[in-house]
């Protein structure tokens, strides 16, 4: 399922995308998670966006209440997870013409994979100046479980940028996976167009181990 996904963002737009989760338009059923790992099953409604609060209801006729990042540990709808991510620098408006990352206090991010370094997708609304307009700008996250002090570090994906931005944009993986030289190695000769999935998979590969 992850690898339609990905698929189907280098062939999306940002905003598409966002509007594929299923909770995007209407409200579903779903898990609320909270921090003392509890759990209340109801329906849910999120657009993704950092800014954005959950809305959770028990049920159709039930009462409306809103959960930030801050709030909850995260929730789940069908077989996707999400999480509550808190302060990481990521790519979006600010970067394919500045070069500038952007302070992200707050968001939700699907969590892809789990182990030593946990993998998470982010969509950042941002303003495209090059084009005039809002857009999403997706970013994959990798946070090392071993160092309770990391941070998240973001990579820009299916941003519509040059290459010499992507590569400034290596430097938080390179130090991040400095001790897998594979990887490394990997990152380091990445282009946007070829499969980011590939990395994704060398991960997961030291998270089974």
């Amino acid at each position: 399922m992850k690898l339609l996904i990905l698929t189907a963002l280098t062939f999306l737009t940002g905003y598409a995308y966002s509007q594929s989760y299923p909770f995007v338009k209407d409200f579903v059923s779903g898990t609320i998670i909270f921090k003392d790992s509890s759990t209340k099953a109801g329906q849910i409604k999120w657009f993704p966006h950092q800014n954005e609060k959950l809305k959770f209801r028990e049920h159709e006729n039930a009462e409306t209440i809103k959960y930030s990042p801050e709030e909850i540990a995260g929730f789940s709808a069908d077989t996707l997870l999400f999480v509550s991510l808190y302060n990481f620098e990521a790519f979006s408006g600010n970067y394919p013409l500045l070069g500038k990352t952007t302070h992200i206090k707050h968001t939700f991010g699907e969590l892809i994979d789990r182990g030593k370094f946990n993998i998470y997708l982010v969509v950042i609304t941002g303003y495209d100046a090059i084009g005039g307009a809002i857009q999403i700008y997706p970013n994959f996250l990798f946070q090392n479980t071993q160092d309770s002090n990391s941070n998240p570090v973001a990579y820009p994906f299916a941003i519509r940028m040059r290459d010499k931005k992507y590569d400034k944009a290596k430097v938080g993986m390179q130090e991040l996976f400095k001790d897998y030289p594979e990887i490394v190695e990997k990152i380091n000769s990445y282009k946007q167009q070829d499969d980011f999935y590939e990395i994704i998979n060398m991960v997961k590969m030291i998270n089974r181990k």
